[in-house]
């Protein structure tokens, strides 16, 4: 379940012009990764109330929400992320924005997404990654605010719970080389910095988007091998005209 305090801190940041920047880049990645989807449901969690994903090869979007905010776009349905209201293999494609950074169990919501995936359906999760700039602003902040407050799980681990889900990793991007401050300026003045961490594409980025689709082992049934019978049956001959006398 998502943490109420938290997911306000996020509502809030995103509407910083630094949140905005993020979530612009967050979104065209996102948008990238569905790219090729097909099917029918779409299924995302934020801690935006107003996160609205809409593709046109998936015809319903919905947004699970484990509160109703005032303001809730009309598709919101209140909910548990570790107790989806999703029958198993029924969602073609789960989008996790920050969920996983802002829930108490984490675990938990990772593998009922994964039962609620078809097979060879797709799961994109959208994290903070500790290991960039923004992960070691985050040891010096009292983590009161947003996105310091979120958890911060490296990509290494996710993968880790990715593969005891039963999700095969299929794509791993890195976003957002920017230094993590507020004035455009210091951020002009980093620039430099950032342009050689994308340019090289290391995975520095403040955001880590993962690409994860559902494998279902499929069991061949193997035909039985008949084996002959070992009894010898003697061959039938016609009677004899004594033996039909007697």
């Amino acid at each position: 379940m998502l943490d109420d305090q938290s997911r306000q801190f996020f509502q809030n940041w995103y509407q910083s012009q630094l949140g905005k920047d993020v979530l612009q880049q967050e979104l065209e990645q996102i948008d990238a990764e569905l790219d090729l989807a097909i099917g029918y449901y779409l299924v995302c969690q934020s801690p935006l109330k107003n996160f609205d994903i809409k593709h046109d090869r998936l015809r319903e979007s919905i947004l699970v929400a484990p509160v109703l905010d005032l303001g809730a776009a009309d598709n919101t349905v209140v909910a548990r992320a570790a107790e989806l209201p999703f029958e198993s293999d029924g969602v073609d494609v789960h989008v996790f924005h920050h969920t996983l950074d802002v829930s108490t169990s984490p675990h938990d919501d990772l593998r009922e997404a994964a039962r609620t995936l078809l097979p060879s359906g797709k799961l994109v999760i959208v994290g903070f990654n500790p290991w960039s700039w923004w992960g070691l602003r985050r040891l010096f902040s009292k983590r009161k605010k947003a996105p310091w407050c979120g958890r911060f799980i490296s990509h290494q681990r996710l993968e880790d719970w990715l593969k005891v889900a039963g999700l095969t990793l299929e794509n791993k991007r890195s976003l957002y080389f920017q230094a993590p401050v507020q004035n455009p300026k210091w951020r002009g003045r980093l620039g430099f910095l950032s342009a050689v961490f994308a340019k090289l594409k290391l995975p520095f980025g403040a955001v880590y988007v993962l690409t994860a689709t559902k494998q279902v082992k499929r069991h061949i049934p193997l035909k039985p091998r008949w084996s002959r019978a070992r009894v010898r049956v003697p061959p039938l001959t016609k009677p004899t005209a004594k033996e039909m006398k007697e």
